[in-house]
């Protein structure tokens, strides 16, 4: 009985040991299985940290792009004010640009081309005139709300439907009889008859270039195929 019994005791001392000997390395596996989670969630909280960080310093580098204003410490985001011009002039905005758009698409489907050369001889033209005004270029564009780089995006479209429809354009006599009698009262003091009817030559053939240039536009628009995204 007692050689049965220790016999009993080493067996179950044998089992215990190789039960324990295979749970050993389950358990250190499980032990390392966790530290990589810890070190993959701290890496994780590490890189949200960091983003928030660079949101924080872009968010007060670039504050004028999200904020136009502060007003007593409360701000006025910049979307407010775009969301404002868009219900005020929203739709003639997009209708100009969309013409900008349908002008230079059929310049270069002509191949016509306007140099920076076109534009820097017409921006001398407008500083000439603006100073026989008593102005200069820099206070008609801040008056206009415009830059520079407007102006010439400006002209680009203008020397551009020009080329396509042509600057030619004849007014008869009588049409400028007819004009110099009904705008009689507009010449000013010491204005010759001949000066006058020059004036009046001129704007007549501005006139009838305008109507030509509306008449083509109103002819892209009508071929063209525009789908509005947005509605004013």
């Amino acid at each position: 009985m007692k050689v049965e019994t220790k016999t009993a005791e080493r067996t179950a001392k044998k089992s215990t040991s190789v039960s324990a000997s295979k749970i050993q390395p389950l358990s250190i596996h499980l032990n390392r299985f966790d530290s990589h989670i810890v070190l993959k969630n701290k890496k994780i909280s590490g890189g949200i940290g960091l983003a928030i960080i660079v949101i924080i310093l872009l968010a007060v580098l670039f504050k004028s792009v999200f904020i136009a204003a502060v007003v007593n410490g409360e701000p006025i985001s910049r979307l407010s004010v775009v969301t404002a011009l868009e219900k005020q002039s929203g739709k003639t905005t997009l209708d100009n640009l969309i013409t900008k758009k349908l002008i230079l698409q059929e310049a270069k489907k002509r191949n016509i081309t306007v140099t920076q050369n076109d534009i820097d001889s017409e921006i001398k033209k407008i500083t000439a005139n603006l100073q026989t005004q008593g102005s200069t270029l820099d206070q008609a564009l801040v008056s206009q709300g415009m830059t520079m780089s407007d102006l010439n995006d400006e002209i680009r479209v203008q020397i551009a439907v020009n080329k396509i429809v042509g600057t030619d354009v004849s007014v008869t006599e009588k049409e400028i009889d007819d004009f110099v009698a009904a705008n009689k009262a507009q010449m000013t003091a010491g204005m010759t008859d001949a000066q006058f009817r020059e004036q009046a030559t001129g704007q007549l053939k501005q006139q009838k270039l305008q109507t030509k240039i509306q008449e083509f536009i109103k002819n892209l628009q009508d071929k063209a195929k525009i789908i509005r995204l947005v509605s004013y």
